[in-house]
């Protein structure tokens, strides 16, 4: 069995795989992604060049895995169609706070991919994934806005109205985030739902 086949088998592949998205990761927070080489991304994870291209699509396939991981269990900032719409929009806040505070170096990695995945075209299957979810969001969205329960905007401004302030927060350094992350998070997200509740429409307490 050639040495990549054998590294790519069984738990030891497992494993294999692991330590190079370690490694990325680790590199892409330390340098960014852009760069950040496959070359890098071998050296620090141990692994070969063809054990890499084994299992990832070249570097923009380690970043979209990197990003289906961080999103495991959930997309944080995600706005749900099946619960009240204060719920759901400040769940989306609370949610993406709290999320980001855990992991901060996750967030400011998929902050940044969310940047370059507009212009970078081997990070396709990311820009893919996040206008996904970025889709699901807007139509439940949309259902609250058919139910009445919020304005009817746009979703791409509704999106900045509720989550965008939050986004801001979370960019600030460490030091600077005051208050402490629960209370931002209630702050910021009784504020995205003031933004976009239907005028008169009580706030529940």
């Amino acid at each position: 069995m050639a040495r990549d086949e054998a590294e790519g088998a069984g738990d030891g592949g497992a494993a294999r795989r692991e330590a190079i998205l370690a490694a990325a990761l680790g590199l892409f927070l330390e340098r960014g992604y852009a760069a950040t080489s496959i070359a890098d991304i071998r050296a620090a994870s141990g692994a070969s060049t063809g054990s890499i291209y084994h299992f990832f699509r070249g570097k923009g396939g380690v970043a979209h895995a990197l990003l289906t991981e961080a999103l495991d269990g959930g997309p944080a900032g995600a706005v749900e169609a099946d619960v009240p719409a204060e719920m759901a929009i400040k769940g989306a806040v609370t949610g993406l706070v709290r999320w980001a505070t855990a992991n901060p170096g996750r967030f400011r990695f998929m902050d940044e991919l969310g940047s370059l995945a507009r212009v970078d075209p081997d990070l396709a299957e990311v820009g893919e994934a996040l206008a996904a979810g970025q889709g699901t969001s807007g139509a439940a969205y949309r259902r609250h806005v058919a139910a009445g329960q919020v304005k009817a905007l746009a979703w791409p401004i509704a999106h900045a109205v509720i989550l965008g302030p939050a986004h801001a927060w979370l960019r600030l350094p460490a030091e600077a985030q005051k208050p402490g992350p629960r209370r931002a998070a209630e702050l910021l997200a009784d504020a995205a739902w003031d933004a976009v509740r239907v005028p008169g429409r009580r706030t529940a307490r």
